[in-house]
């Protein structure tokens, strides 16, 4: 009976990416171990087949504990727990697996092959997954301020595992001629945890979504610095000085008085000309019922009485209080600052760029949307 995973490809962060596994040996059984070996690598494969990363990693676990040098334990155990964000763990096994492995080269490619890559499905939670035509206006955002002068300066606040942030990274390399400084701002742990569903609060709590979001950050382009900020934002942004960012997005706490702290501070630290934009604006507070919304500002994600549509009332009252009416484009916000106060903009001159890193059916929704849409430009 063999004890090696099936002879298949290997989906990580929705992409298909390795086809080595199947090249590796099979664990060396003694004949006192092999039966108990071998039933916990079935049970491995039972919970891979479900893209179970948690039961894949607690059964190899085991596997490792019944043989300890065998280079396939390590091997399967260190992909498993790259797919489940446990980034640092992952590359201690990786190079266990290399020690043990007479010939480790085809492992040291696989390791080098799946650390260039972006990591954009953390488990329980797939940043944009929701509107990824969300991520077309972004990229458009940065084409609006391509002209201005170097080096950049972008404020992200709220970045959980960083696929908002490599949507930015890739605009910026794509758009800007020049250096491109962001600064990302989140607490990344137990502090606001309890605002997200219990997935995401335990990759916060875990550390899982800071170790991931360092690895893509660590995947940016030469003329792009990502400086990581662990801290809620009600504590950092009045530590910068003001009229220093030329593009800031806001997408921390969906509560009201978060939402409007970001707001008020943000507006501050832009510089005249830049943009201010953020995400889950699905309904404008003239599109609702106003009593409901105030009534429901502590709330994060419910259903609207007027229209019927689920949004976040804490976001759709912060920027109506300190914008009024604002550009929204599918959910995303944005306005530009002019010498006294903001201005509305328009994307009907600007390029959209398609997230490199995520999978075809994205795309294929986000060429859906654009077939019936006259809001942008270009889209490539």
């Amino acid at each position: 009976m063999s004890s090696k995973l099936p002879e298949s490809k290997i989906a990580c962060g929705g992409l298909i990416l390795l086809d080595q596994i199947s090249e590796t040996n099979s664990p060396d059984l003694s004949a006192d171990d092999g039966n108990e070996l071998d039933i916990t690598f079935a049970l491995a494969q039972a919970c891979f087949s479900k893209n179970d990363w948690e039961g894949v990693c607690n059964h190899l676990k085991r596997a490792i504990e019944l043989s300890p040098e065998d280079p396939s334990c390590h091997l399967f155990y260190a992909h498993s727990l790259f797919s489940l964000g446990d980034i640092s763990a992952s590359i201690r096994h990786f190079d266990l697996a290399i020690s043990f492995e007479k010939n480790p080269q085809s492992i040291e490619d696989l390791k080098k092959q799946l650390f260039s890559t972006p990591h954009i499905a953390l488990r329980g939670f797939f940043q944009g997954s929701h509107a990824p035509e969300r991520a077309i206006f972004m990229s458009a955002a940065v084409d609006l301020i391509k002209n201005r002068p170097a080096p950049f300066n972008f404020l992200e606040i709220g970045s959980y595992a960083g696929s908002s942030l490599l949507t930015w990274s890739n605009a910026a390399e794509n758009f800007l001629a020049g250096e491109c400084h962001i600064v990302c701002v989140d607490p990344w742990g137990e502090s606001g945890a309890d605002l997200y569903n219990p997935t995401m609060k335990k990759n916060l709590e875990s550390d899982r979504a800071y170790e991931v979001f360092c690895h893509n950050a660590s995947l940016s382009r030469e003329n792009v610095r990502v400086t990581p900020i662990r801290g809620s934002s009600h504590d950092i942004l009045p530590t910068f000085k003001n009229n220093t960012f030329d593009l800031i997005y806001i997408d921390g706490s969906h509560q009201y008085a978060d939402v409007l702290s970001d707001i008020v501070e943000s507006a501050k630290l832009l510089k005249n000309g830049g943009i201010i934009c953020g995400d889950d604006l699905e309904l404008q507070l003239f599109q609702c019922d106003q009593e409901f919304v105030e009534n429901n500002k502590t709330a994060d994600f419910i259903k609207e009485t007027k229209s019927g549509e689920s949004f976040h009332p804490g976001v759709t009252l912060a920027v109506a209080e300190y914008f009024g009416d604002v550009s929204n484009f599918a959910g995303f916000w944005v306005m530009r600052k002019i010498s006294d106060g903001f201005e509305k903009v328009s994307f009907s001159n600007a390029t959209g760029l398609r997230p490199p890193i995520w999978p075809w059916e994205f795309h294929e929704r986000i060429t859906a949307y654009f077939e019936d849409s006259d809001e942008l430009g270009r889209l490539l």
